[in-house]
Order: C-alpha cells, then sequence, then structure tokens
C-alpha cells in the first residue's frame, strides 16, 4: 500500500488524528478544546489505550501548528508593549515558558482526551461515534 492510500484511509491513525484536530481548532475558543478533539480522535480510531493516547497526541500535535501561527504574534505583540522586552535577560525564560505550556496544553490535553475517549467508549453504553451526530 503506498504512502497516499495510508494517509487517505478512514480507518487510519491519520484521519483520526486531523478529525481531532479539526475539532480542537473549531472549538478552540472554548476551554479544554484540546481534550475533546484527543476524545474524538481516540473514538473514532476505536483502538485500545495506547493507540488512544498515541493518536489523541498526535491530534494534539497536528493542531498545534495552526494555533502556534496564532500565538507568535501575540508573544511579539506582548514583548513590543514592553512585557519581557526582547533585550530582556528573562526574555529566552518567557518564551520557553510560554512554549512549554502551549505544548503541554495541546499536545498533553490531546492526550489525556484520547484516553478518557477510550475510556467512555468502553465503560459506557452510549454511541460516541460520529455517524450517530451527523
Amino acid at each position: 500500500m503506498n504512502r497516499l492510500a495510508r494517509l487517505t484511509d478512514r480507518e487510519g491513525a491519520p484521519f483520526a488524528a486531523l478529525a481531532g484536530a479539526i475539532v480542537t481548532l473549531v472549538l478552540s475558543v472554548i476551554p479544554f478544546s484540546p481534550v475533546l478533539g484527543g476524545a474524538v480522535a481516540a473514538v473514532r480510531y476505536d483502538h485500545g489505550y495506547v493507540a488512544g493516547l498515541s493518536v489523541g497526541a498526535l491530534a494534539g500535535i497536528a493542531a498545534a501548528v495552526p494555533l502556534a501561527v496564532l500565538l507568535v504574534p501575540v508573544v511579539w505583540l506582548v514583548s513590543y508593549l514592553g512585557f519581557f522586552a526582547p533585550s530582556s535577560p528573562a526574555y529566552g525564560v518567557f518564551v520557553a515558558l510560554v512554549a512549554g505550556l502551549f505544548l503541554a496544553y495541546t499536545v498533553g490535553g490531546s492526550a489525556v482526551g484520547g484516553l478518557a475517549g477510550v475510556a467512555l467508549d468502553r465503560h459506557t453504553d452510549r454511541d460516541l461515534g460520529a455517524s450517530r451526530w451527523l
């Protein structure tokens, strides 16, 4: 099977991670949207806990790229306004702290959501599949 066929396979992990990333991006105005995106990715992928964790983290990585495009101008604006100016010795610490918290929120939240999605899917009798909601 060639690479393009694996990426467009609707039952594969990349497609499920993309679905979770889209949910994260659409709901990004809601707090903890990466958790929901990771849960959607894990339920869509429908494998075990480890696979749910990994596909949730993959969804977080996929969602972090477009969200970082929005984060970089905000960090620049904060430094331009005088809070932690680039000439300040604490500027590197500030940027590293913001980047670490951003990745922990998006990727870590999606991974936790992946675990929660698998747990909800396995231990409840509710139909969490996307076909029910569409």
